[in-house]
């Protein structure tokens, strides 16, 4: 008897607060896709075991680890709904991306964004990882925290999480924005 008072109890309790927390008019939800754009700026490569070639693949041979710095992208979303969630994210992400490979080109990656949002006269910027990055199949699991200053997003709060399965050029993510 006492099982099912305390059950019912924490059914009354909980699950209006899980309710609620879904229609929470503070948060928006969204999905789409990141791309890759371009790279603008080359960083420092290390390779351990191995000498940088200056080309692709960026270590000679016998190389063992791989430590990327300071390197620097561009990405753009593309296919965000809803309206209201794609209105938030439309502009250019700036990644400084840094990295530790294996031999294969795979490890974890790690930085910061600026993510300028035009339209709503403001910029997103933050921090982000990635404890799956690989550089020969294009599978990757990417986090983003980050917060809004100027214009319509000030203020608030961006949390993406993301993944690209092997062969994907995209990485399909899940927003949620906190006002």
């Amino acid at each position: 008897m006492r099982n099912t008072v305390t059950c019912a109890l924490m059914a009354i309790i909980i699950i209006p607060g899980i309710a609620a927390y879904g229609g929470n008019p503070k948060f928006s939800f969204g999905d789409g896709l990141l791309g890759y754009a371009e790279t603008t700026g080359v960083g420092e490569v290390r390779c351990v075991g191995g000498e940088p070639t200056g080309t692709v693949p960026q270590c000679s041979e016998g190389t063992i680890r791989i430590f990327g710095r300071g390197e620097e992208q561009i990405w753009f979303t593309t296919n965000v709904s809803p309206s209201s969630v794609a209105e938030m994210l439309d502009g250019p992400i700036t990644f400084v991306v840094n990295c530790n490979f294996n031999a294969g080109y795979r490890g974890p990656c790690w930085g910061n964004f600026t993510w300028e949002i035009p339209g709503a006269g403001g910029t997103w910027e933050g921090q982000w990882t990635s404890p799956v990055m690989d550089l020969m199949t294009y599978e990757s699991e990417i986090h983003m925290v980050g917060f809004g200053s100027g214009g319509s997003i000030d203020g608030m709060q961006l949390k993406l999480d993301g993944f690209s399965n092997p062969g994907d050029w995209y990485i399909t993510f899940t927003v949620r924005v906190k006002e």
